[in-house]
């Protein structure tokens, strides 16, 4: 609970950890009609294979996992609505109020697909609270994946631009001790490629540290080995 607003979380710990162990949070992405537990599911293999991590996988706003736990806020439309800055704040927050409880010494942000938005958005809105950024399947351009939404699902509610800042405009105010490691798949459908090669350009633009790795497959690659070789390398 921070101020009015509980934010449910599942928290993972491995076996060894200093008094200021590395924080990790994981974001999962858009999902509509079924009950995310990915994010938790990463947290735990998280932990797992690593020391002197506390790994935390975070349920957005509006949300239920699937434990039937619900987080505060409102989940919206899924469709680039819930990225907005009053989810943003409430899941910063939430890290925020984590990284005071665990006296993490280092905090690692991990969003996949929406998570991946929220993340991106969140280094550029809030520039000195997360160390390591990794994005994963990630729409930085929101309202040019939009319209790439508008054209597969021919859903209306994906129709014109949404008044937000997405995460491409926001690359200057990264700040330039966050390191940022960005992974997407050849085939992916949902997030296309070009939409993080576009914001991985105007991050190396503006002097930013950041990485980018493009692999095999398609949109849900938040648990494959490749995912997880990157996470493993930021703790």
């Amino acid at each position: 609970m921070v101020g009015e607003l509980c934010t449910k979380i599942e928290t993972y710990k491995s076996q060894e950890n200093s008094d200021n162990p590395t924080l990790v949070i994981a974001l999962h992405g858009d999902s509509a009609f079924i009950r995310p537990f990915v994010q938790n599911r990463v947290a735990q293999k998280i932990v797992e294979s690593n020391d002197n991590v506390i790994a935390v996988g975070m349920l957005r706003p509006g949300y239920k996992d699937d434990f039937g736990r619900k987080s505060d806020g409102e989940m919206g439309l899924t469709v680039g609505d819930n990225y907005d800055d009053v989810r943003v704040k409430q899941i910063t927050d939430a890290i925020k109020s984590l990284k005071h409880i665990h006296k993490a010494g280092k905090v690692v942000l991990i969003g996949h697909s929406g998570g991946a938005a929220i993340t991106t958005r969140i280094i550029g809105l809030y520039p000195n609270l997360i160390n390591h950024a990794i994005a994963i399947s990630c729409p930085c351009d929101i309202n040019a994946w939009r319209k790439d939404m508008l054209l597969r699902n021919e859903y209306e509610p994906f129709r014109g631009d949404l008044p937000i800042s997405s995460p491409i405009e926001l690359a200057a105010n990264v700040s330039d001790k966050t390191k940022i490691s960005l992974l997407v798949a050849k085939m992916d459908d949902v997030t296309k490629p070009y939409l993080t090669k576009q914001y991985y350009r105007e991050l190396k633009k503006h002097g930013k540290n950041v990485e980018m790795k493009i692999i095999e497959g398609g949109h849900n690659i938040f648990q494959t080995n490749a995912a997880m070789e990157i996470i493993s390398k930021a703790l």
